[in-house]
């Protein structure tokens, strides 16, 4: 099941906030044993891949 809700999240490469679906997300423990959704975004602007912090309440995809 792929992620369809965008999310706003600042470009590293134009700089900008953009709002955008993300194309994978990854759910990690840290050492506190706290749960970490990080997604992987493709920048609409310049095609190049980065990552970025999801909101605690972004729903599980897959």
């Amino acid at each position: 099941m792929a992620c369809r809700t965008p999310v706003k999240v600042k470009d590293p490469t134009s700089h900008l906030e953009v709002e955008v679906v993300p194309d994978r997300v990854y759910v990690i423990v840290n050492h506190a044993g706290k749960k970490i959704k990080i997604g992987l975004f493709t920048s609409p602007r310049t095609g190049k891949k980065f990552r970025a912090l999801l909101p605690d309440a972004y729903p599980d995809c897959g």
